[in-house]
């Protein structure tokens, strides 16, 4: 099968946070689980750099990333949703659009 652009969608927690907001990943995949394992894995090794003062890439060798990280966000992973990315710019944009 090949490999698909896929949109993660994560929610926060309800904990102390007001509202409800989503942080967003996109990178490719074979398919919606691959999605949400490999956006979790960019999270984590992202959040890894940020405790240990480390730049985070723009996107790690797996093509996942986290840019705009929230570490103070709490994700409820459980809850995240994964469904083909639709490039915004059409059939010509480029990787490094979203």
């Amino acid at each position: 099968m090949p490999l698909r652009y896929f949109e993660v969608d994560v929610p926060t927690k309800p904990n102390d946070q007001p509202g409800q907001r989503i942080h967003i990943f996109v990178g490719l995949a074979d398919d919606p689980l691959a999605a949400r394992n490999a956006a979790h894995d960019a999270y984590a090794k992202a959040c890894l750099l940020h405790q240990s003062g480390q730049e985070i890439p723009h996107e790690f060798v797996s093509g996942w990333g986290a840019r705009g990280l929230r570490p103070d966000w709490d994700l409820d992973w459980n809850k995240a949703t994964a469904v083909p990315w639709v490039n915004p710019h059409g059939l010509f944009g480029t990787r490094r659009t979203f």
